[in-house]
């Protein structure tokens, strides 16, 4: 049989320690997206080469990001985890009250 211990609070703290880290991976690929774009705008200029270079960064950008915008979901779920498990206990404790 399985055990149960639950920290509601350490829950939702993670959550929005998730979130808050979600922003900051989102505006440092946003600083890192300009540099590379200034960059071969006016530092990296070739015929070939700067911009094969900036395609695959733009690629590299757009899938880091799907995968970083993925943290709401872990955000989400622990925020919803702790609230049902709360209503849970909650209602198992009415119950047993009668």
């Amino acid at each position: 049989m399985a055990n149960l211990n639950v920290t509601y609070s350490d829950m939702t703290d993670a959550a929005g320690r998730l979130s808050s880290g979600k922003e900051d991976l989102v505006t440092k690929l946003t600083e890192l997206q300009t540099l590379v774009n200034n960059l071969v705008g006016s530092g990296f200029v070739t015929d070939s080469a700067s911009g094969a270079f900036q395609t695959s960064y733009d690629a590299f950008t757009q899938g880091t990001t799907l995968a970083v915008n993925g943290i709401d979901g872990m955000s989400q779920f622990l925020m919803a985890a702790a609230d049902a498990l709360g209503n849970i206990d909650t209602e198992l404790g009415n119950a047993i009250r009668g």
